[in-house]
């Protein structure tokens, strides 16, 4: 009987010792408490940038689950995307200390261009080729 507490024992000490590790790994913040947006942006080549305004307005959005149009937020620092980038958005304060996180111009970064609608109803923008 007592080789069965030991047993369920050692088990619930493997199990309390792994989410330790995961929650050290994956949820201990890195940084203390910044000013500053929530999120950051992670380029292919490692720089962490602040957030121009168009993408702080999409992570703002809300999204459902199973959307795939929704943001991909990294985990960790070094974590690659579907595609093996490292490029991606990160919480602020998962981004490790010895990492700079540069500012930048806080604009749009889609350009804004005028739409036009053609004869069908179909909006776009739209070239004219010449009459043959």
């Amino acid at each position: 009987m007592s080789i069965l507490f030991i047993s369920i024992g050692a088990v619930i000490g493997i199990i309390i010792l792994g989410i330790g590790i995961v929650y050290l790994r994956y949820f201990i913040p890195l940084r203390s408490q910044e000013n500053g947006f929530e999120y950051v942006y992670v380029n292919s080549d490692g720089n962490v940038r602040e957030l121009y305004d168009d993408e702080i307005e999409y992570l703002n959005e809300k999204f459902n689950p199973t959307d795939s149009a929704r943001p991909y937020i990294k985990s960790r620092y070094k974590s690659l995307a579907s595609d093996q980038k490292m490029s991606g958005f990160i919480q602020r304060n998962r981004v490790p200390r010895k990492v700079e996180i540069k500012n930048v111009v806080r604009q749009s970064i889609i350009k804004k261009t005028e739409h036009e609608v053609d004869e069908t109803g179909a909006s776009g923008i739209f070239t004219k080729s010449p009459n043959f």
